[in-house]
């Protein structure tokens, strides 16, 4: 068996197209994966359990995953982690991953327990990557006649995608710098697929050629954003991710 597999990033920075590629090449993702929808036509290879996982840790808190508060107390996030690990391990007779935007929240925790995972992290410019979140919360809003008011948050406080671009990333930065395996891509440049098959070989799995971008999915586009500080504190951010992709 190779070791797990945790691949992350922002939402709307191409995980899931990076999981796609992963799991054409026999990386197990789960029992249940999260379904299809517009914005995410292939699916989102993202496992149920983990996702809950996740999400029952902020609630705990009273956050969610759009909130830019970090957990006060990370003894629980370790807890579950770590059944969620055994059961995975259980049921994994070869390789396994999680694949979770989350993970950025809680990526020292996953690695302190999986000291030997391949962690793969997907990088895209904070413009294009606010303006995809944008664009998939009035999609879902209007698909769903404002079914989940939640999705009005980001008109609420307009800077709340940069803000989230920035914490999730701020989140994850110590462990990206210091973990033994962590591969990070840029997504949507001219060499982001050979990059994700790069990524794929490495783990030991064999890639599947015929698993590529879709163009389509990665239009470029920018969202306005408020405060001029928030704009330089992303930038700070993103010059030192750059430092670390190879």
């Amino acid at each position: 068996m190779t070791a797990p597999v945790l691949i992350t990033g922002f939402h709307r920075s191409g995980t899931s197209a990076v999981a796609r590629a992963f799991h054409s090449a026999g990386l197990g993702l789960g029992e249940t994966l999260l379904g299809a929808e517009p914005a995410n036509p292939y699916g989102h290879f993202e496992d149920e359990a983990a996702i809950a996982l996740h999400d029952e840790v902020l609630a705990a808190e009273e956050l969610t995953w759009k909130s830019t508060a970090a957990l006060s107390d990370r003894s629980a996030v370790i807890e579950e982690i770590s059944r969620y690990i055994d059961a995975r391990s259980a049921l994994s007779a070869s390789s396994w991953g999680v694949k979770d935007p989350r993970l950025c929240l809680f990526l020292a925790e996953w690695t302190k327990l999986l000291p030997d995972a391949v962690v793969v992290f997907v990088l895209r410019a904070p413009g294009p990557t606010i303006a995809s979140l944008h664009r998939r919360h009035v999609r879902r809003h209007v698909d769903t006649a404002g079914v989940d008011p939640s999705d009005l948050a980001f008109w609420k406080d307009p800077d709340l995608a940069l803000k989230l671009w920035c914490h999730y990333h701020e989140q994850a930065l110590p462990t990206l710098a210091t973990h033994s395996s962590a591969t990070l891509i840029n997504y949507g440049l001219s060499s982001t697929d050979e990059a994700i098959l790069e990524a794929i070989a490495s783990t030991g799995l064999t890639p599947d050629q015929g698993v590529r971008l879709d163009p389509s999915l990665g239009r470029q586009s920018t969202s306005w954003v408020h405060d001029p500080g928030l704009i330089r504190r992303a930038g700070d951010i993103w010059n030192e991710l750059q430092l670390l992709v190879p």
